[in-house]
């Protein structure tokens, strides 16, 4: 109780309580704009950090990540044109409603959901967070080990349309993270003579890059947004009404969310859709669904917003990043010199439950903005391409370098942001690259640790139950992956075929 007390009168000095009303509101509006989504802006800012105290800098992170999830939602509904890729699954009923006339409800209902989503959310975040720390303890090096193999293993099967492609871009990501000094034998390797590689390939720089520089390239070569937002937009209020006969597609909705955003590296895009498809399969009338029915944007939106305290799940009490935001926010964590998982909560106990409140109270704030504000925001965010691409692109390959002051880290973010720009056009997941960058450290060191000790051999993953657990999780995550890519395959043959005849 005492810490909870003592997050909750920090974040409510008026310096804290700036920056959680200011990020939040910054959120919704980087969210809602085309092209630009959370991940992006915490990337940008990430450098910022560096200046911040700890707890500022995630309360200025959790603020944006909470905000633009939401704000995605809004130009989705009034535009057609969605601010974050999982906003694409909210703008399948949104925008009819908004044609017929039922754009207000639409936003009325997209505020709630997400809050109430993102509320359930953080309840799981308070309770299992704390479980899993105490949980984590028992781990050691197989434990880790098996760990890190079931999230690569998440990553390659899940993050993009093929497994091989997938498993071949967290192989270079792991092969990535062998540069430099190696972390057990302390002794260089892989730096080609280069002095700069000695150090590897820093973490942030390459994230920025793979994420906000490469974003730059693609905002090059896309066209102009033209879209004209109506002038007034009412009935928001009306959607409290529906409250009592939604709550059930809510709730449910919030669920998947939450268990999408535990697992590593899936994301909201895929918790939005797994949501939207089971409200339409539950539904007594799933023919309207994608004509403008209401239950399609409160189970996009509620699954939506309910990832963030799943995701933050694995990354406190495991060091497993459980989205793209989460791994961004993770980067910052490791650039401050803080560790994620048990000894976080040991260590830094404060920083936790100050992520805690900041996250409901994020939340919270969403309501009354998203109720004032949307139409407003709306009208703002619709930013000329060619004002947006160059700012993105210098902030994001100077803000790699500002901590660290050498050239090299800015050769870093360019040269990974063109990499992740060819990688994303031949079809490999930049998100399997990034994420076994961040992972190939853990599970190298831990699998040569295991291995040191005495006696030891194959057979040590095998015969450890938190070990033998995760080892089988990732093998059927793997079938998983492949049976999934096997079905969508088959199902565009057999269209293919229909649409010949």
């Amino acid at each position: 109780m005492d810490l909870w007390l003592q997050a909750v009168t920090l974040i409510l000095q008026p310096q804290h309580l700036l920056m959680l009303i200011g990020s939040v509101l910054a959120g919704i509006l980087v969210g809602a704009a085309p092209g630009l989504t959370p991940t992006m802006a915490i990337g940008l800012l990430v450098p910022l950090t560096f200046t911040l105290s700890q707890y500022m800098a995630f309360i200025m992170m959790c603020g944006i990540y909470v905000g633009g999830l939401y704000g995605g939602g809004i130009t989705a509904i009034l535009l057609n044109v969605p601010g974050t890729p999982s906003a694409a699954v909210t703008a399948i009923d949104g925008h009819p409603m908004t044609l017929k006339g039922e754009g207000g409800t639409a936003l009325g209902m997209a505020v709630m959901a997400s809050s109430i989503g993102g509320l359930i959310s953080c309840g799981f975040l308070l309770f299992l967070s704390l479980k899993l720390a105490t949980l984590a303890i028992l781990f050691s090096g197989p434990e880790y080990f098996a760990l890190g193999l079931f999230a690569i293993a998440v990553v390659f099967s899940l993050a993009g349309k093929s497994v091989i492609k997938g498993l071949i871009a967290a192989c270079f990501g792991l092969l990535l993270s062998t540069l430099g000094i190696d972390r057990v034998a302390q002794f260089p390797r892989f730096t080609f003579g280069i002095q700069e590689l000695t150090i590897g390939i820093p973490d942030v720089p390459a994230i920025i890059g793979l994420f906000c520089v490469s974003e730059a390239f693609r905002m090059a070569e896309e066209s102009e947004i033209v879209a004209k937002v109506q002038e007034k937009v009412s009935g928001m209020l009306l959607a409290f009404r529906l409250l009592p006969k939604l709550w059930k597609t809510i709730l449910k909705s919030s669920l998947i969310g939450t268990a999408i955003g535990i697992l590593p590296a899936t994301g909201a895009l895929m918790a939005a859709f797994l949501a939207y498809g089971e409200a339409r399969r539950s539904s007594k009338h799933p023919e309207t669904f994608g004509k403008g029915e209401v239950e399609g944007v409160c189970a996009a939106q509620a699954a939506d917003n309910a990832v963030t305290g799943g995701a933050l799940i694995p990354m406190l009490t495991l060091g497993i990043p459980g989205d793209t935001n989460t791994l961004m926010m993770m980067g910052a964590m490791l650039v401050k010199g803080l560790v994620p998982g048990p000894t976080l909560f040991r260590d830094q106990a404060l920083l936790v439950y100050v992520i805690f409140v900041t996250m409901i109270l994020s939340t919270l704030l969403i309501l009354p903005f998203g109720l004032s504000c949307s139409t407003y925001i709306a009208k703002c965010v619709v930013v000329k391409k060619k004002y947006l691409m160059p700012t993105v692109a210098v902030l994001a390959i100077t803000g790699a370098s500002i901590g660290y002051g050498e050239v090299y880290y800015v050769w870093v973010a360019i040269v990974f942001g063109i990499f992740g720009y060819v990688c994303e056009k031949a079809g490999f997941s930049t998100l399997a690259i990034a994420m076994a960058l961040i992972l190939g450290p853990i599970i190298e060191v831990n699998l040569r640790s295991s291995l040191m000790l005495p006696d030891a051999g194959i057979m040590l993953f095998l015969t450890r139950p938190i070990s033998l657990l995760f080892i089988v999780m990732a093998v059927l995550t793997v079938i998983f992956g492949v049976r999934r890519e096997a079905r969508i395959r088959a199902a565009e043959t057999n269209r293919a075929a229909h649409a010949r005849r």
